[in-house]
């Protein structure tokens, strides 16, 4: 078989090229559509895709990126399992929830389809999205009580679920009967729709332009991202650059555990070393290789590739190293059902994290870098009896409304989405209470959530629900990790978002009262009852009418020293109740006097007021060497160290000379061939310094698990990082080894 990959006409690579990525697309909204599902509908928990037929990943649809990249993991699986012997046949179709053969966790369930033409396999077409439910003991798909991953619920081997077309509804009943809500049902046939829609535009696609153009197309699309990407990493300077990262639950109990990524920059070449992670634990917060490697090419392609096609040609740059049973790539049969709002959205950020600061030693591409978006995100589950007696599972979704990290030149996008979902979205309050027996209190923008610095991190929001019109009491299971470790981590100085934070309020019924009369209450501070602080990963817990249960997460991180923040933009934030008058005054350092009924800035005060802060912080602080001795790991080589960068406006780094110093005022901090960590002033302090809803509920002063660790130029007190640590543990840490490689990459950034 000839490819055409050398000879495709260009326009007539555009018009078919772009034709696949309508393809998924299409397929999509036909899924969603079909499946009428909210956390579809609504949250576009979802992703579909175009693979080679050996599972390379062409193109993925506008939806969720991690669920894209493990389509071809999964088709892998499929290729080599049993049903697929003797032969993997003309109108077939498979699924697949095993998350150690591929799927991120087993509530998103994937389906696959191969694409013949003429009876020889050209593609394949995938469409994977979270399954309400999903069996086993807890509704809702996450298994809070799970030792292993036989309490988690249905796991599917590679099933041939269609058979020459003819869909096998023994199978589908099997399945369904693992599972309590029926309308899952659709999920599946959704995913089916989809598949045949994209097999479909793809086998036109050959009939008008030929097969082989067809394919060719395919392999030029990867190779072309492929080489791109290897020019991009030609353009940033050679390093190492390492980052770590909490979880703060292991599914039974608050147990912090670390995910340790070393990215080392060669040339054309990323390499991921996920060395030194925690092993992985008995709970369900741990995540399997496929989550793993979904994770890390999601923040390759939204860091390095925004503005190219995702797909594996940029896993072709990027080497991932791990430790086998860590908890980035635990083993069967350890349990891993929350994975995708634990390990895998927390690696994903710390990837990102450590990417952007990649970025900004360049003065081509430090527009492009952003501190960490919401840090973790949540699995919150309503189950009981609707108004008219039907059992269903109730999804609050609200919290892919998270706040977005910061920016190097602007605030992070309030309520913007989570990372990986590319097509934001949320259900309405309307729809939720018209489908489930449940009524909101208020949902709003959570004051103070955004991490500070000079740019603000985007806030995350907070949500107040009451049952409502049910036949019998409902239940709530609460998923999730980071109501301890703020996991939005600022960068350049930037402080982190608020946490997660799960609240009760009992002994609420006369809230409601007379409903025709009732006034509800507009914000937290307007709920009257007995309040309990709930604990993450709680099952089934009652939930009635005499109770309201509150939640938020995670806001965005800041970018740069909050102190550097132009006053104006705090008032604003201030006016519109994004910060409140602390934070502004104690963080930011802005004086607020009162003209007449007008709140405004008073320049002169807040000079001195942010002076005053600075000869604060040097004299709480102490040198770091010292307390902290810090080692950059080995670069790969040392060779022609030469160039000079600034490390955004923080630090000037000149190989040449062998020194890195402050950009505020001058100062020598230390030898380039060091992090500039090194010689800075460092404090460590408890978490909830960076403002309201960071830990404090959940940890006593004296424990601090975690603490942010503080680091100032000795001579003129700017905060150049702000790092979250375990106390006395090292940290993120980073070395230029080299030029970029292009010879474009070095100079100051305009």
């Amino acid at each position: 078989m000839t490819h055409q990959t050398n000879q495709i006409d260009p326009v007539r690579f555009e018009v078919v090229w772009h034709r696949l990525l309508d393809i998924t697309e299409e397929m999509g909204i036909k899924y969603m559509r079909t499946s009428g599902s909210p956390i579809l509908v609504g949250a576009y928990d979802a992703s579909t895709g175009i693979t080679l037929p050996d599972g390379q990943l062409v193109a993925m649809g506008p939806y969720i990126t991690t669920q894209a990249h493990v389509l071809g993991l999964i088709v892998s699986a499929v290729s080599s399992s049993r049903s697929t012997h003797p032969r993997i046949g003309v109108g077939d179709m498979f699924i697949c929830n095993d998350p150690y053969l591929g799927a991120t966790h087993q509530p998103d369930v994937a389906t696959v389809a191969p694409v013949h033409h003429q009876g020889e396999l050209r593609a394949w077409v995938g469409a994977s999205g979270h399954w309400l439910d999903i069996g086993g003991s807890e509704p809702g798909g996450f298994h809070m009580n799970a030792r292993s991953v036989f309490d988690e619920g249905l796991r599917l081997p590679p099933t041939r679920l269609v058979e020459g077309g003819q869909i096998r509804e023994d199978i589908v009943d099997l399945i369904m009967a693992q599972i309590r809500e029926p309308l899952a049902e659709l999920d599946l046939r959704g995913q089916l729709v989809a598949n045949q829609v994209g097999r479909d535009r793809l086998l036109a696609i050959a009939d008008e332009f030929g097969p082989d153009l067809l394919t060719g197309v395919m392999q030029q699309g990867i190779d072309q991202v492929e080489r791109r990407l290897r020019e991009r990493l030609h353009t940033l300077p050679d390093g190492v650059w390492r980052e770590v990262q909490y979880l703060d639950h292991d599914g039974h109990e608050r147990n912090i555990r670390k995910i340790v990524c070393t990215v080392v920059k060669q040339g054309g070449r990323l390499t991921l070393d996920f060395a030194g992670s925690d092993p992985q634990v008995d709970g369900f917060a741990n995540c399997a290789y496929g989550g793993l490697r979904a994770a890390a090419l999601s923040a390759v392609c939204i860091v390095l590739g925004y503005d190219l096609t995702w797909n594996d040609g940029m896993a072709r740059c990027v080497e991932i190293r791990a430790p086998r049973g860590s908890v980035v790539t635990a083993e069967h049969p350890t349990p891993v059902s929350m994975s995708t709002i634990s390990a895998i959205i927390v690696t994903l950020n710390l990837v990102v994290v450590a990417l952007s600061r990649m970025l900004l030693t360049s003065p081509r591409h430090h527009r492009e870098a952003m501190a960490s978006w919401c840090g973790t995100s949540l699995g919150v589950s309503m189950v009981g009896l609707n108004s008219n007696g039907t059992f269903t599972v109730a999804p609050e979704a609200s919290h892919f409304a998270a706040g977005c990290g910061a920016r190097s030149y602007a605030d992070g996008v309030d309520t913007g989405g989570i990372i990986i979902n590319t097509t934001a979205n949320i259900p309405s309050v309307e729809a939720t209470e018209d489908a489930y027996p449940v009524m909101y209190m208020f949902r709003r923008q959570l004051t103070d959530s955004g991490g500070p610095g000079r740019f603000r991190g985007g806030v995350s929001a907070e949500v107040a629900i009451v049952p409502y019109d049910s036949s019998g009491p409902l239940a709530t299971s609460f998923a999730g990790v980071g109501s301890v470790t703020p996991n939005a981590i600022g960068v350049a100085g930037g402080l982190p978002g608020a946490t997660v934070r799960y609240l009760r309020y009992l002994g609420t019924r006369h809230l409601l009262g007379n409903r025709a009369q009732a006034t509800l209450p507009g914000s937290q501070a307007g709920i009257r009852g007995q309040l309990t602080v709930g604990e993450l990963n709680s099952s089934k817990v009652r939930f009635d009418t005499d109770t309201i249960e509150y939640h938020n997460w995670q806001g965005g991180g800041g970018f740069g020293d909050p102190l550097d923040r132009d006053p104006q933009q705090v008032l604003a934030d201030l006016r519109a109740d994004l910060v409140s008058r602390p934070q502004a005054e104690h963080v930011y350092g802005v004086v607020l006097t009162t003209d007449g009924d007008v709140l405004t800035v008073d320049p002169e005060q807040t000079g001195r007021h942010r002076d005053e802060l600075r000869r604060q912080r040097l004299r709480r602080a102490r040198p770091y060497r010292e307390a902290h001795p810090l080692t950059v790991p080995a670069p790969a080589q040392r060779a022609g160290r030469t160039g000079r960068w600034r490390y955004w406006d923080i630090v000037e780094i000149d190989l040449a000379l062998d020194r890195v110093s402050c950009l505020q005022c001058g100062h020598v901090l230390g030898r380039s061939s060091v992090d500039f960590r090194a010689g800075c002033l460092a404090e460590e302090v408890a978490t909830w310094t960076a403002g309201p809803v960071r830990g404090e509920q959940y940890v006593r002063e004296q424990e601090r698990p975690v603490v942010l660790r503080l680091f100032y130029c000795p001579c003129c007190g700017r905060q150049l990082e702000a790092d979250l640590v375990i106390p006395g543990q090292p940290g993120p840490t980073f070395a230029v080894t080299g030029a970029a490689t292009d010879g474009e990459g070095t100079g100051r950034h305009g």
